[in-house]
């Protein structure tokens, strides 16, 4: 009878255990992502400074058109340096997304630089670099990052 009632109260002392051990352990706590997150946007805001871009284009421009004569061959090289600068853009954006520790602001970032990257595909004259960033999809995926970079 003894071994009964020890079965028993061990049985029970396990169960008790048990279930005070799932419902005791609090529930872990979502990552507070938001240093990385400020250092990001620090680092991205830079990436996408239009003083940066500038310098870089009219630099690739003044080499490419170097010795250009005609207008179709300027209006080519121009167009190969835009997509140039474009694709080097979204890379250094891309970039910036390694360094985010937070998911969704991660993929929102790579989300950004692949619209952008999308969009050079697009560039077929010189006026279409100005469409560029003015581009629903750009736009919409900048603006995911506004949440964050606010």
């Amino acid at each position: 009878m003894r071994r009964v009632l020890a079965a028993v109260f061990l049985s029970g002392a396990l169960l008790a255990t048990a279930a005070c051990g799932t419902e005791a352990e609090p529930e872990a706590a979502a990552p507070d992502y938001s240093a990385n997150t400020k250092t990001v946007c620090t680092s991205l805001e830079e990436v996408l400074s239009g003083k940066t871009l500038e310098k870089e284009t009219t630099d690739a421009l003044a080499t490419a058109l170097k010795d250009k004569k005609t207008e179709a061959d300027i209006e080519k090289a121009t167009i190969a340096v835009m997509k140039t600068i474009f694709t080097n853009w979204a890379a250094g954006i891309e970039t910036e997304a390694a360094k985010a520790e937070d998911p969704q602001f991660k993929a929102d970032i790579k989300g950004f630089s692949d619209a952008l990257r999308a969009e050079v595909e697009k560039i077929k004259a010189v006026d279409d670099a100005d469409k560029i960033m003015d581009g629903a999809t750009v736009t919409a995926a900048g603006e995911k990052l506004d949440k964050y970079c606010a």
